[in-house]
């Protein structure tokens, strides 16, 4: 079939509703290295094996478990640490917030607004070495050795840090020539799935589920073909994507424009684009980044059974660190933009 891709302004949703990516769909988010050496060997050894864990053993906390079995540790820590956590989370009557994905706050306004294309942490790899017929009787492991830290950048492109002593091939101890500390994941040949990268605090996975709560006006409208049309009624019939309002603000402008800045598409495909490196020739007095290219989606609907007429709103301002959303200039005229309108909406008062 023909057309375009009614997913086209909407690559979040696309990425959490069709193609249903998660937390270990590029790589696992947690994985321990376990190697063996022998007694004169020095530190990096021969790899025998290695244990990898998806979201849902770090969401039940079967990791620590598993971390408690492989690291002796004196008064086991990290066995202590799940059992605290099952005693907040687990066995509390509150429902657990863990081990499930947080629906849309029941209020009349909702607005989420974030940072995205940081580079921000999203995996980690551990590493377990042990002497060859070594008999530890009874004594404790060190902590668990942090290896190597895996990284969302900009454009969602996966790099990995190395936090300890690699092997060297015969050219390079010959030529002096040292690794880098930090390079592309798999060679660069693994670009994630998703299409941006967190605000260096919080992954874009993390942040990209408030776009499903713009779906929850659509839920509650009613549908043309089964309940036929009243007056004031918003209706779907192809696309339920098209009750979402899409603009953007282009990066050092003021206006808001409607629809996904095309520029935007042609830069994706360049991966030297780095916000970081982008700027407007000003700076805001606090520090924080001025005038960022920005993108916001608005969906409003109508309660089914008490009337009540309710918006959410999502900002996505690009090169925004986690710290600076509470006092980027920019994200916070955006949303009192939004709280204004609303406060005219509701009680007449501006």
């Amino acid at each position: 079939m023909g057309g375009k891709d009614p997913w086209r302004n909407f690559p979040a949703l696309k990425a959490l509703l069709k193609d249903r990516v998660d937390w270990d769909t590029d790589f696992n988010p947690v994985t321990v290295n376990f190697e063996k050496c022998n007694p004169s060997d020095k530190p990096p050894c021969k790899m025998e094996g290695k244990n990898s864990y998806t979201a849902k053993d770090v969401q039940s906390g079967e990791i620590f478990n598993n971390f408690n079995s492989i690291w002796k540790e004196e008064n086991e820590p990290l066995k202590i640490k799940l059992e605290q956590l099952h005693k907040s989370w687990w066995e509390h009557a509150f429902p657990n917030l863990l081990n499930s994905t947080w629906d849309r706050p029941h209020i009349k306004h909702v607005i989420m607004s974030y940072g995205v294309d940081h580079p921000t942490e999203v995996g980690y790899v551990y590493k377990k070495s042990d002497i060859v017929d070594e008999k530890r009787n009874g004594e404790f492991d060190n902590i668990p050795l942090l290896a190597s830290v895996i990284w969302e950048e900009p454009k969602s492109y996966h790099f990995e840090e190395i936090k300890v002593a690699e092997q060297k091939t015969l050219k390079e101890s010959v030529m002096l020539k040292k690794k880098p500390k930090r390079r592309p994941l798999n060679g660069g040949r693994n670009k994630g799935s998703l299409h941006r990268s967190g605000d260096a605090s919080v992954p874009y996975l993390s942040l990209a589920w408030s776009h499903t709560w713009l779906l929850h006006a659509t839920r509650a409208m009613r549908h043309s073909r089964y309940y036929g049309m009243k007056e004031g009624d918003r209706i779907s019939d192809d696309n339920v994507l098209d009750s979402i309002r899409v603009s953007y603000r282009p990066i050092g402008g003021s206006d808001w424009m409607e629809g996904v800045n095309p520029q935007a598409r042609i830069r994706d495909d360049d991966r030297s684009d780095d916000p970081d490196d982008e700027g407007t020739g000003a700076d805001h007095p606090h520090g924080t980044k001025y005038k960022p290219e920005m993108y916001r989606y608005q969906s409003k609907g109508k309660s089914r059974t008490t009337g009540m007429e309710y918006t959410t709103a999502v900002i996505e301002a690009v090169g925004v660190e986690h710290k600076e959303t509470t006092r980027n200039y920019d994200i916070l005229a955006a949303v009192f933009t939004d709280v204004l309108k609303n406060m005219h909406d509701d009680f007449d008062l501006i």
